[in-house]
């Protein structure tokens, strides 16, 4: 073959029979691709599936949530069980602790009672024992005027302290030094009930007082031995102005001249006792 000879070929495609058969139908029409058929439905089964995931996440969330808030409310009620247990706990001990309280309130006053009751019995009993002692040693001696000699004088005890009612009569100032001699005072009064007792010992006579007029205070002043005196009693005589003495009867406490004589009262403590 020379070389300006040019060979010619047909080219021819091999179809399908589908395709074939498609081109062989009289009426011309040709059946529909399954492929771009399937291609057109692809999308919307995307979109169903997406959904689906979508409805899956969401019932996840809803239950995880449901999960969520029924441990909460678990957790909660539990929490106000424990709650009212200890609320109930501490009530009960609240209570315990009135009436602990009070049980202790009862017990310290009946320990008081018991206390006051005890210092009573033995206030009593110190009483018993200095009153047995003041009757026992209720017996001083002192000289007779111009004698040298001594005499035995009687003491009257009652409560703590105890009474020397002397027989013979002296001045204000006299049974004041009498009574000091016996280691005692001239009488002070401390109290209503004192006064009413000691008047229904004096019988008929008069007895010095250890009440007199201070011209250096200007009042009625009592001996002091240390204790105020707690008697109401008011001076209204006012005869021997600015001086005169008290005495002591069986009706009334009375002022006068300091140097009128009468017998004396002397006093002292059941503890003064004990110094002889």
């Amino acid at each position: 073959m020379s070389d300006q000879e040019v060979a010619y070929s047909t080219l021819r495609f091999l179809q399908s029979p589908s395709e074939s058969q498609n081109r062989l139908r009289p009426d011309g029409t040709q059946r529909p691709d399954k492929t771009e058929g399937k291609e057109s439905s692809v999308p919307w089964h995307g979109i169903a599936v997406t959904l689906g995931i979508l409805c899956l996440l969401h019932l996840m969330t809803i239950t995880m949530l449901g999960i969520k808030i029924f441990q909460y409310i678990q957790e909660k009620h539990q929490q106000e069980e424990v709650l009212l247990n200890l609320s109930q706990k501490y009530d009960v001990m609240q209570n315990d602790n009135y009436l602990k309280k009070q049980l202790l309130t009862k017990k310290t006053l009946e320990c008081d009672r018991l206390n006051e009751t005890l210092q009573q019995i033995k206030g009593l009993g110190l009483l018993f024992t200095e009153k047995k002692r003041c009757y026992q040693e209720k017996k001083s001696s002192e000289s007779l005027p111009n004698t040298g000699k001594l005499k035995e004088v009687s003491w009257w005890c009652w409560g703590v302290n105890c009474y020397y009612f002397t027989a013979e009569t002296n001045n204000w100032m006299r049974c004041k030094q009498t009574c000091q001699s016996h280691d005692s005072s001239l009488l002070k009064i401390d109290d209503a009930e004192e006064l009413n007792l000691l008047q229904s010992k004096t019988c008929q006579n008069s007895y010095w007082i250890g009440l007199s007029f201070s011209k250096m205070e200007n009042r009625w002043k009592w001996i002091d031995n240390g204790i105020p005196s707690r008697l109401n009693l008011t001076i209204t005589d006012y005869r021997f102005g600015k001086s005169g003495c008290a005495f002591l009867t069986s009706t009334r406490v009375e002022t006068i001249n300091c140097n009128n004589t009468y017998n004396c009262i002397c006093k002292k403590r059941i503890d003064c006792f004990n110094k002889h």
